[in-house]
């Protein structure tokens, strides 16, 4: 009872902010029923062959430790064997489930990592319960030498691992440039050729505020160049299958074909190959139905 009340009152506390705000049908639309627009997805099968050999070592272990937890609570009920740590099982294993969603439909690297934070969690609990299992078994003298030399080369191992990985981060960060000119970006390494092409499409955009006009770059990376001039553009910040409401790209249409004349339109180079998730038939219609009146970096202009 005390976990549903807890987990509750964050809950409230959103739906009432979303209600004050007046967000709470757009929470709806691009948060829930949005999802249905997600026509693109990643298979799970395809961590199997990742670069990295941790997440294909993961990615075998985790769904094998989800079922692991659900045979022992199923093996835990007929026995009628009730204890603490088949409780702390019983609640890694409900909280494995409850995130493990976020990996469909896009079971990139990302995405496992968070979708499976818990159930990794239950993995190391579970080996922990059969270490301590075995542990009890050894007599006394040989169990305390025992646990002073996996102790210390357990302890050792991680004092290692976080000085190396820590002094080598420091090294990288305090060795690149970072930008100190970019607002917002102050002390990120951004490269010249970025800092470059923020500027000059950022100068585009307010040279034709100046002239009274609206631009909008319908692309993955728009918010590069939105965030310098904190500006934010509601559905083309972001511009992704999944992430422009329930009614998706034909809604996007539809709202393009109601949008004024003092309105520019940024859409990426044909040439240049689009983010796998860009919702194509909207840059597509804007190419076939508006005017294109020049190019500036990356991208083409229409009005």
């Amino acid at each position: 009872m005390l976990r549903i009340i807890g987990i509750l009152i964050p809950v409230i506390i959103l739906v009432i902010y979303l209600s004050i705000s007046g967000a709470i049908l757009d929470f709806i639309d691009y948060a829930i029923l949005g999802i249905s627009t997600f026509t693109n997805k990643i298979s799970y099968f395809g961590l199997f062959q990742d670069e990295n050999i941790e997440i294909r070592i993961l990615s075998i272990l985790v769904p094998m430790t989800i079922v692991t937890m659900a045979i022992i609570l199923i093996i835990s009920k007929f026995v009628k064997k009730e204890n603490k740590e088949i409780q702390n099982i019983l609640t890694i294993f409900i909280y494995s489930l409850s995130i493990i969603v976020v990996m469909y439909p896009i079971s990139d690297k990302i995405h496992f990592l968070i979708g499976s934070f818990i159930a990794i969690i239950g993995l190391a609990y579970i080996i922990c319960l059969l270490v301590k299992k075995i542990y009890n078994k050894i007599n006394y003298e040989k169990k305390y030498k025992l646990y002073k030399i996996v102790s210390l080369l357990v302890w050792l191992g991680i004092f290692v691992w976080i000085t190396t990985t820590g002094v080598n981060n420091i090294y990288k960060y305090v060795k690149i440039e970072k930008n100190i000119k970019i607002p917002h970006y102050k002390n990120i390494e951004v490269w010249e050729e970025l800092t470059d092409k923020i500027n000059s499409i950022d100068n585009y955009i307010l040279t034709k505020e100046k002239e009274g006009k609206s631009v909008y770059i319908l692309d993955a990376e728009a918010a590069i160049y939105m965030i310098p001039l904190d500006k934010y553009n509601k559905d083309y910040d972001m511009f992704l299958k999944g992430n422009i409401g329930k009614e998706g790209e034909e809604g996007q249409i539809q709202k393009i074909r109601q949008k004024k004349e003092n309105e520019i339109y940024l859409i990426r180079n044909k040439n240049i190959k689009a983010n796998w998730q860009t919702p194509l038939k909207v840059t597509q219609y804007i190419r076939d139905n508006l005017d294109k009146t020049g190019e500036i970096e990356t991208y083409e202009i229409y009005k």
